[in-house]
């Protein structure tokens, strides 16, 4: 278990400075190809959960709301907190218009 452990936090130390960044200079398109660089570290569904939710929120940063919504539907329910983060998504998308 601690080998998952250390590859969980390995792909979210990774991401997080990326993050951190994109809060700092707004650059969604440059946040949204640094983390595409990350997906290979992907190995659990968690972090492939957290992945999709940070690309559909920089989609929709990036006013591509289509993409976003076919991202969000996508991603599995973990625990109440990160789905709290996913039905925020999906509600500004549903305002939006482009989930129902």
């Amino acid at each position: 278990m601690t080998g998952r452990k250390f590859i969980w936090n390995r792909f979210v130390r990774s991401m997080n400075p990326i993050l951190e960044a994109y809060a700092e200079n707004h650059d969604a398109a440059g946040t949204y190809e640094k983390l595409e660089e990350l997906e290979p570290m992907i190995h659990t569904e968690g972090e492939r959960a957290l992945y999709q939710l940070n690309r559909a929120s920089l989609l929709y940063d990036m006013k591509k709301f289509r993409e976003a919504a076919d991202l969000v539907v996508e991603i599995p329910s973990l625990n109440s907190e990160f789905d709290a983060q996913v039905a925020e998504l999906k509600t500004r998308l549903m305002e939006a218009g482009y989930l129902y």
